[in-house]
């Protein structure tokens, strides 16, 4: 009896220890993964506009595990915090070929003329636009820049 008591109290503790201390190892390595890495001294803001753009970041929590797409709002408020962030030595946006909305286009020109204020240079790169029916968005959103690097096609 003394043996079977002894056995199931090491059972009970391993279960215990495996249902409470792996979700918990699980959620540290989590927490230490999403801290973002330091920025050096003298950093270019990398903006990617090729991916679709939406109007404000998603209140779904399951939104993560979607497909990435970045908003206006938060485009708008990183050039903002990069304004005074004095790491931040400029500004590189990838335009897309195949246009962008004329309201975000737009949006985005108006926070880059205000990230240019502050006398930080803004770049712009695109491989070509095609057209259709956003590019004139898209070409004043790269006119809005200091300079915009087109390559031919």
């Amino acid at each position: 009896m003394k043996q079977f008591l002894i056995t199931t109290a090491g059972v009970f503790a391993g279960l215990v220890l495996f249902l409470v201390g792996v979700p918990f190892l699980l959620i540290v390595m989590a927490a230490g993964a999403t801290k973002p890495d330091p920025v050096p001294a003298h950093a270019v803001l990398n903006l990617d506009l090729r991916d679709p753009l939406t109007d404000q970041d998603p209140n779904n929590p399951f939104a993560a595990f979607g497909r990435r797409s970045m908003s206006v709002m938060s485009v708008i408020q990183t050039l903002r915090h990069a304004e005074t962030d004095d790491k931040v030595a400029g500004v590189l946006i990838r335009l897309p070929e195949g246009g962008i909305e004329p309201a975000a286009a737009d949006e985005i020109r108006l926070a880059l003329k205000h990230f240019r204020a502050a006398g930080k240079p803004v770049y712009a790169h695109s491989q070509g636009l095609y057209p259709s029916g956003m590019i004139t968005s898209t070409y004043m959103l790269g006119a809005a820049t200091d300079q915009l690097w087109m390559q031919p096609g």
